[in-house]
């Protein structure tokens, strides 16, 4: 075939264009590289390697360039009809190709090419590719913090699989991507009842949401009975049933209900019997009967949630437990980070325990963003390859 020579005036030989190809092709020669780079409406531009007739077709008209032996760059500006035949001046939809016809041209899907409308997907790794082609998964689909519904594909008819970005809001959904599954530490969840990104701690083997506390959270029913009349306090050997000590490192929150589930244990120390979370009380002995004793309650609870984001809402109140408890003295600090209180008995053994914990965001503090894993989703693996 015999071409003009301005047909070749956008040709170097001994260059590359930089850039991802949107199409690799084994091509039969030169001429048929250009022929191919017509057939697609969003090729500019190719590199063509002489010895071994490699064709890369590239959707953007790339400027960069780096030497290469053997390698012929051409910009495509316009169509060549003499090449393209009834391709010419065809008008086809980026996510197709060009197929030359006897006496017309069909406009046949092989890709999808841009981004779905879609919140919260990660328009970069759309744009890391001119074409996707049938069946290719587009791999960090959702921006960091989401995972997508289905995996991002490419269909027959050139759409987007239907996905939904969603938020991780949960310890179990580390599995969905893979990466995370086994790996213990903070993370950030969307809190779908607090509307809004918490820190939470994420524990192998177990799926509960827990806060790390980062200041003292101690509970106590000490092990002493007071004697009312003279308030001396006097060990217990053994120690009654109710009483003991307990710190928490750990607590796990319940962020349907938004609140503290006071009685698991996971993340605590112990001595002698567990105290609930928020609880605390004493002992008087019983064998002294003065319920009018001006005896201090001795049981103390001190929660602290400084440095977590979150903190206990101030509508809460605390109950009685146990016989002749009494509730003593409750502080809260201005911020609400910190509550401290005393509580015990008058007769018996009791005190005072939260009727519930309610949390709610602290509005003053958000932990900084490195200070735990936003999850980022690569791909679904599926059931059975994690």
């Amino acid at each position: 075939m015999c071409l003009k020579p301005e047909f070749y005036q956008n040709m170097r030989i001994g260059e590359k264009l930089s850039g991802e190809p949107m199409v690799f092709y084994q091509a039969g020669g030169l001429l048929d590289c250009y022929r191919q780079c017509g057939f697609y409406s969003l090729c500019q531009s190719f590199n063509y390697d002489v010895e071994t007739r490699q064709c890369e077709l590239l959707g953007l008209n790339n400027t960069i360039t780096k030497p290469v032996a053997n390698n012929i760059i051409m910009d495509v500006p316009n169509r060549h009809g003499q090449l393209l035949g009834s391709c010419e001046n065809h008008v086809c939809p980026n996510n197709t190709v060009c197929q030359d016809e006897v006496s017309n041209h069909a406009c046949v899907v092989v890709a999808c090419h841009g981004n779905p409308d879609i919140k919260h997907v990660n328009i970069t790794s759309f744009e890391a590719k001119s074409l996707w082609f049938v069946n290719e998964t587009v791999l960090y689909a959702c921006e960091a913090g989401y995972y997508p519904s289905l995996n991002a594909t490419c269909s027959m008819a050139g759409t987007w699989s239907p996905f939904k970005c969603l938020p991780f809001n949960g310890c179990e959904q580390r599995t969905l991507c893979g990466g995370y599954a086994a790996a213990e530490g903070e993370y950030w969840i969307f809190s779908m009842t607090l509307h809004a990104w918490v820190k939470i701690y994420c524990s192998s083997g177990h799926n509960g949401k827990f806060i790390t506390l980062y200041h003292i959270n101690t509970f106590s029913t000490p092990i002493f009975l007071k004697d009312p009349t003279t308030c001396a306090q006097v060990p217990v050997t053994p120690n009654l049933p109710s009483m003991g000590y307990t710190d928490f490192h750990k607590v796990r929150v319940q962020f349907l209900q938004k609140k503290i589930d006071v009685d698991n244990f996971r993340y605590s120390n112990s001595y002698f019997t567990r105290q609930t979370f928020g609880s605390a009380g004493d002992c008087v002995d019983n064998d002294v009967n003065d319920t009018d004793s001006d005896c201090g309650l001795i049981g103390r609870f001190v929660i602290n949630t400084n440095g977590t984001g979150l903190r206990i809402k101030s509508s809460i109140a605390w109950e009685m437990w146990g016989v002749g408890g009494r509730v003593g003295n409750i502080t809260r600090s201005q911020d609400g980070h910190r509550i401290e209180g005393y509580c015990g008995s008058v007769v018996g053994c009791g005190g005072c325990q939260p009727t519930e914990l309610l949390i709610e965001l602290d509005p003053n503090f958000k932990p900084p963003l490195d200070s735990a894993t936003l999850m980022k989703c690569k791909a679904l693996v599926p059931i059975g390859h994690e």
